[in-house]
């Protein structure tokens, strides 16, 4: 009896696995990332319906330009509602940004949830 009660756990395991999918900037209300890297902020933001802005340190992008990068980064980072901020600062490394300083990413999906994920490294 245990034996089945464990293959049927298998299974259903299987066939009933919790997933969760990369989001777009296209279903999401907001996207706004900040890192600090060798002592310089720089950040990315989206605000619904087609606003875009880049910051890097005292330098500010709007327009297409600015679209181009935040859709990059938000596809690279891969967000989801399950990611865990050492993932995402290990992707941040990977997207040119090594030596985080800080790390602070908060995203509101097509629902009007707010996500909210923050690394310092002073914390660690």
């Amino acid at each position: 009896m245990r034996k089945l009660t464990i293959i049927t756990f298998t299974v259903y395991l299987c066939l009933f696995t919790i997933r969760a999918e990369a989001s777009t900037l296209q279903n999401s209300f907001s996207f706004k990332c900040m890192v600090v890297s060798n002592g310089i902020e720089h950040e990315w933001e989206f605000s619904s319906p087609n606003e875009f802005e880049v910051e890097n340190g005292n330098v500010v992008e709007k327009g297409e330009r600015a679209k181009k990068e935040v859709e990059a980064l938000f596809q690279h980072l891969e967000v989801t509602e399950i990611a865990r901020v050492e993932e995402l600062v290990k992707k941040m490394d990977s997207f040119g940004y090594q030596n985080a300083e800080r790390f602070e990413l908060k995203w509101m999906d097509a629902s009007g949830r707010l996500y909210t994920w923050v690394w310092d490294e002073n914390d660690q």
